[in-house]
């Protein structure tokens, strides 16, 4: 029997807060699809940052360094 790899989906944005996402608390943004991905998916609670600016820490992000 072989095993299924797992599905993989990965949300990057920039500029935005988690107080503005449904999913963190927010009453009066709408966000439909990511509330489904997120209530069928695994959601991070905390991240660490490489770097306070956005395009280091995305590199850094893509890159594992």
């Amino acid at each position: 029997m072989s095993v299924k790899p797992p599905n993989i989906l990965l949300v990057m944005v920039d500029q935005l807060a988690p107080a503005f996402l449904p999913i963190y608390g927010h009453q009066v943004v709408k966000a439909p699809h990511l509330e489904a991905l997120a209530a069928n998916g695994v959601v991070f609670e905390s991240a660490y940052c490489a770097s306070p600016l956005c395009s280091p820490s995305r590199a850094s992000f893509m890159t594992g360094l």
